[in-house]
């Protein structure tokens, strides 16, 4: 397991589905053809290579803003309380300040979950338009479709989606890059919840992972039973994180 190469792809995972912008401070993601979606259009700043908070806040905010795209800044997973001490100039830039629990898991043992007979679970290959129906737009989420289709057609993507009676209701996705699998995405059509999808999704992609030797497969889970469920897949909690996000509200 190794931490650092971890957390520098949670800073820089949207190189794989979104445009950006190098600037001494950071990166600044976005998506030209897709502003609502909130991954693809943010900017990650790094503590260290920050000479002027006030001037790179000036140039984030006129790069966003002249794409007409809402500004957001999400602070570095190792600069610990590095917004909140900036937090008052934030705030003169016209951005609020908040912070959320990130809980590190990753792969490090053997799954135990019994999955739903009645869910079948393949490795895709290719995108199907059904998948935009049936899963994204079935779960309220239409503004991730573009985002999983540009992922699908890397080839250091793993993409496990989940049918029942034959059709998709549910998929996860993940990348490899340097050594690293993060877990991107996992999600279901809402009418199919709590039957055990996600429960057989992540089932067939953590034994893919342990079979093929993929190292360093990590994710940080939504709640604790989604956590339950990660933890039953073979992902143990390995560190707690606070992120940090600024967003723009003028």
């Amino acid at each position: 397991m190794d931490l650092p190469k971890i957390y520098q792809e949670e800073d820089l995972f949207p190189r794989e589905f979104a445009d950006y912008a190098e600037r001494e401070y950071g990166l600044l993601f976005y998506n030209d053809n897709n502003k609502d979606s909130y991954d693809s259009n943010h900017a990650i700043i790094f503590k260290d290579r920050i000479k002027d908070i006030q001037k790179t806040l000036e140039d984030i905010t006129e790069f966003y803003r002249n794409k007409g795209i809402k500004p957001t800044i999400f602070q570095s997973i190792t600069d610990n309380e590095y917004f909140e001490s900036c937090k008052e100039i934030f705030a003169a830039h016209g951005y609020d300040v908040f912070e959320e629990e990130n809980r590190y898991m990753v792969l490090l043992d053997d799954c135990r979950i019994v999955p739903n007979p009645l869910v079948e679970v393949r490795k895709a290959e290719r995108w199907e338009d059904t998948f935009r129906t049936d899963i994204f737009e079935a779960a309220g989420e239409p503004w991730e479709t573009k985002v999983a289709k540009v992922a699908l057609e890397k080839d250091n993507t793993l993409f496990f989606v989940g049918y029942i009676e034959g059709r998709p209701v549910g998929m996860t996705y993940a990348h490899t890059k340097d050594g690293v699998c993060r877990v991107d995405y996992l999600l279901v059509a809402t009418e199919h919840r709590k039957k055990g999808v996600g429960r057989a999704i992540i089932q067939t992609f953590a034994k893919y992972c342990m079979e093929n030797e993929i190292e360093n497969c990590f994710l940080w889970p939504d709640g604790e039973s989604a956590e339950r469920i990660y933890d039953e897949a073979g992902f143990r909690l390995v560190e707690v994180k606070k992120a940090a996000r600024a967003c723009y509200l003028k």
